[in-house]
This record gives C-alpha cells, sequence and structure tokens, in this order.
C-alpha cells in the first residue's frame, strides 16, 4: 500500500512534503511509511467475481488504523486538530502513547468533534 491509495493519508503525505524541517511530522510520516509498505493494497470496489482475500483486506484495513492512530498524535502534537483536543499542546511522545492505547470506540469518540486540518498553520518542531 501506498499514501495515494487513502485520500487522508495522501493529504498527510502531502502536508509532510511541504513540512520537511518539522522533526514530529518526519517522524510520523516515516512511520506511516513503513507500517503500509507492509500491506496489501486496499480495494477500492469490491469484484464479488474477482473476491479480494479477507486475510489481506484485513491487514488493509489494521494498517490504516494505526496509521491514523500516529496521524492524529502528529497533529495534535503540532497544532492541526480544529477544534484543538486540549487547551495546551502535547508531546509527541505523550500523544504518540495516548493515540495507541484507545481503543477503536475510545477513538472514536475523542475524535468524533475534532478533525485533523493540514492547512492551518501549526507549529514547526525543528
Amino acid at each position: 500500500m501506498n499514501f495515494r491509495d487513502v485520500p487522508n493519508l495522501l493529504k498527510f503525505e502531502e502536508h509532510a512534503r511541504a513540512n520537511s524541517t518539522c522533526t514530529i511530522t518526519m517522524d510520523a510520516y516515516r512511520r506511516v511509511r513503513d507500517i503500509i509498505a507492509l500491506a496489501p493494497r486496499p480495494a477500492h470496489i469490491v469484484d464479488f467475481n474477482n473476491q479480494v482475500p479477507l486475510e489481506d483486506l484485513k491487514a488493509s484495513c489494521a494498517a490504516i488504523e494505526k496509521a491514523t492512530r500516529i496521524l492524529w498524535a502528529c497533529a495534535t502534537a503540532t497544532d492541526h486538530v480544529l477544534p484543538p483536543l486540549w487547551n495546551y499542546l502535547p508531546d509527541y511522545d505523550s500523544s504518540l502513547e495516548y493515540f495507541t492505547s484507545l481503543n477503536d470506540l475510545e477513538l472514536m469518540a475523542v475524535t468524533k468533534e475534532h478533525r485533523i486540518d493540514w492547512n492551518q498553520q501549526g507549529r514547526v518542531v525543528t
């Protein structure tokens, strides 16, 4: 799988390319790249005559889910979440720990009222 296979990952890749001096963004980029590189391309259209193997679907979904948690950690630590999750900017390591420790329903609840906006002016950590 690559960044262009998933719209949210593509937006992040574009953000990372434009912010290559930000150490947090570049760390998140490398982590996401390493995760998705091992996953099969997600199926965009399910063709019932040529079904995608279930294991491939599971692997690509798991990779996207792990990558999404890293995106949220990066976005919160660099001030790209609207409205902000907290009234302070967490450090990246704490943010990674927080998002990776949430179960799926907790992640959905935390992010329900917020969105990542890579276009807004965030902080750059060099």
